[in-house]
């Protein structure tokens, strides 16, 4: 009966701590054969009594280890699929890695197998670029050895007292050339020629012939060339706008009073009554009305600033007539001259001398003809130019048949 009275409080007591009611539970097997004796039951039930709050700590102690390991439990669990998580990943990553590097290994197989003929090709280019190089290297061999050659054969030839002399032909002739190019001046170009000749004459060297000839040639072209006076013109215009000045503008005459007092004086002699009476007649009526004959057109009276401007207009087309002349512009010269023409016809007194010669002048200047030069160039040059390079003349290369 006391062994059933306990058991109650064993399990409550094992419902808390399971591993501390065991010990209990084998105490009550062992005292089972004493429980005869009354005062041992007794003896049992103090000891019981006493051991209660030791165990009630101890339940209490026992529960927040069981916690704790739980929690241990929970964290390692959580723990053990969160590496398990991890190790997954890490297998898909190792495998998309290992896609990666196949498809990368199979791109660059097929760009290797692209960039083979390219590179073929680069290397045929850069042979090509050797051989290229070398030649241009050889080339400029050659050039410079070819002008060492024309530096050795020039100092040779500028050993020979008569380079001088020919370098002064060239240099004549060149001057020709100039002044036909851009002065129109074939004058003096044929006498630049004429002692470019003299100066090849005096070498006295039979063969210098070639050079002599095609001087002559250009002399000869030179002289037949048809030339224009062009300062002769000019000194013409000059001496017409040095007179416009003095030109008399077209203006109503009035008669001089002087003359009018002659024809109209009045004789003492009775017997010339009707001459007298006519004299005293024509004084009267000749104020009134003036008649006068003009075979040109009319033109009105000019104000004293309109005259002015009609003479420095006329200056002014003249002076372009003379820029014409030095530019050789056959248009703009007659354009100017038959406008200062015009002009002076119109606004100037046709009966005075001085108005007449200006026009004959003018029309003297409408006849010139201004010719131009297209010979530019000279035989003798390229002649000249040899003899005091090479010190001789170099054979002209007959053409192969």
């Amino acid at each position: 009966m006391e062994h059933n009275k306990q058991d109650p409080n064993q399990q409550a007591h094992s419902d808390n701590d399971v591993i501390e009611s065991t010990p209990v539970i084998e105490a009550d097997k062992v005292s089972e054969p004493e429980s005869e004796n009354p005062s041992s039951t007794t003896q049992k039930q103090a000891t019981n009594s006493e051991a209660s709050p030791e165990k009630k700590h101890r339940s209490k102690s026992s529960w927040w280890v069981r916690f704790s390991i739980l929690i241990c439990l929970i964290i390692a669990i959580g723990g053990i699929g969160l590496s398990y998580l991890l190790w997954m990943e890490l297998q898909e990553q190792k495998q998309q890695l290992q896609t990666q590097n196949q498809q990368t290994s199979v791109i660059g197989s097929q760009v290797t197998q692209a960039l083979v003929e390219p590179n073929k090709r680069i290397a045929v280019l850069e042979a090509q670029q050797q051989q290229n190089s070398q030649a241009y290297q050889q080339q400029a061999q050659l050039a410079k050895s070819q002008q060492q050659l024309q530096q050795r054969v020039a100092t040779l030839a500028q050993r020979n007292p008569n380079n001088w002399m020919a370098s002064e032909a060239e240099y004549l002739v060149r001057m020709a050339a100039r002044k036909l190019a851009l002065e129109n001046d074939p004058k003096t170009a044929a006498s630049l020629l004429t002692s470019a000749d003299e100066r090849i004459e005096a070498i006295k060297d039979p063969t210098l012939l070639p050079i002599r000839r095609a001087l002559a040639n250009d002399l000869a072209r030179t002289n037949s060339i048809k030339t224009t006076d062009v300062a002769g013109t000019i000194y013409a215009i000059d001496g017409i706008l040095n007179q416009l000045d003095t030109l008399p503008l077209n203006r109503a005459k009035a008669q001089a009073a002087e003359d009018l007092a002659a024809q109209n004086a009045i004789s003492d002699s009775v017997d010339d009554w009707q001459s007298n009476l006519a004299k005293t007649w024509h004084s009267v009526t000749d104020g009134f009305i003036t008649i006068r004959k003009r075979t040109t057109d009319l033109e009105p009276l000019l104000a004293p600033d309109q005259q002015w401007y009609l003479v420095e207009n006329i200056r002014n087309k003249l002076l372009q007539a003379q820029l014409a002349l030095y530019q050789h512009d056959q248009v703009n010269y007659r354009q100017s001259v038959g406008f200062a023409r015009t002009w002076i016809q119109q606004y100037f007194d046709l009966d005075e001398d001085k108005t007449q010669e200006a026009l004959r002048a003018l029309d003297a200047l409408m006849t010139v003809t201004i010719e131009e030069i297209n010979q530019q160039k000279f035989e003798s040059t390229r002649l000249l130019q040899q003899l005091i390079t090479y010190g001789e003349l170099v054979p002209a290369e007959e053409p192969q048949s």
